[in-house]
């Protein structure tokens, strides 16, 4: 790894795991109940102590003054909202992200779907070009069953996914680090064991995605959380879990309890408030 990738991959693990926040929904979804001021969340999420956010050049923009130390993920794909449909294409390469000065670009590729080939090749690409600008590049790798309840934004979704999701999990990280990605991001299949076959066959830090807000609150998804560290994980990119909770900062510093203190979910909780 060069001397700019390992220098920006300690700022993301510099405490061995991360929490990252995201806010690029909007990208595809527009303005997402939770997230109607990004600045404003970038403020609260930088106070709650996250390690990093996961954001798009234009809440960059906006948020610059509330970022201190967080480190910053760029997300440089999209091109697609949620009423149309195809391959999310780069809108920002490289070079742009240097400028940026940020810590690692973000882009996704969808096994199973129908632009599969344009998406799996993006990913190789970037990460080609991120060997040149010592930029590490994190592939966020679902499928198209992992898809089923992603775009929920209601803030009272549910996470269920097909029982038999872990081989989709399995593929998609391994296939992420074939095409040269630093680090992977994908959803959590709901199996401490499954998950950690996946990540210990990945060979790549692997961060696991919140999705959808859990009608079961803040302590299923604390319980997540502490299933994906069993796993192997390097930590989780909450978005959702975080910024729709009735109390963000409340839910943030549970997560980063359970991440850099070892909590568990009842010990993090406390009897208070859970939901």
């Amino acid at each position: 790894m060069s001397i700019g990738k390992s220098l920006r991959m300690r700022r993301l693990l510099g405490r061995g795991r991360a929490v990252i926040v995201a806010l690029d929904h909007g990208n595809a979804a527009g303005v997402v109940p939770g997230l109607e001021n990004p600045a404003a969340v970038v403020k609260q999420v930088a106070r709650g102590g996250a390690d990093g956010i996961l954001v798009t050049p234009g809440v960059l923009e906006q948020a610059l003054d509330h970022v201190g130390n967080l480190a910053v993920l760029l997300r440089i794909d999209g091109c697609v909202s949620s009423l149309g449909s195809g391959p999310m294409r780069l809108f920002a390469d490289m070079e742009q992200a240097v400028a940026l000065g940020v810590d690692a670009v973000v882009l996704n590729a969808t096994l199973g779907a129908e632009h599969e080939s344009y998406e799996l090749e993006k990913v190789g690409k970037v990460a080609s070009a991120g060997r040149k600008w010592g930029l590490p590049v994190i592939a966020e790798m679902l499928s198209r069953r992992m898809m089923i309840n992603h775009m929920d934004m209601s803030g009272t979704g549910a996470d269920t996914l097909p029982e038999d999701i872990a081989q989709d999990v399995s593929l998609a990280c391994r296939i992420g680090a074939e095409l040269g990605a630093d680090a992977i991001k994908t959803r959590y299949p709901g199996s401490v064991e499954d998950f950690r076959e996946a990540v210990a066959a990945c060979g790549r830090p692997v961060l696991a995605a919140g999705g959808p807000r859990r009608g079961g609150g803040l302590r299923a998804a604390l319980e997540v959380v502490s299933e994906v560290l069993q796993s192997g994980a390097s930590g989780v990119i909450f978005g959702r879990q975080i910024w729709q909770h009735p109390d963000p900062l409340e839910a943030l510093e549970a997560v980063i309890a359970v991440v850099h203190e070892g909590a568990t979910a009842a010990e993090t909780l406390g009897g208070a408030r859970g939901g």
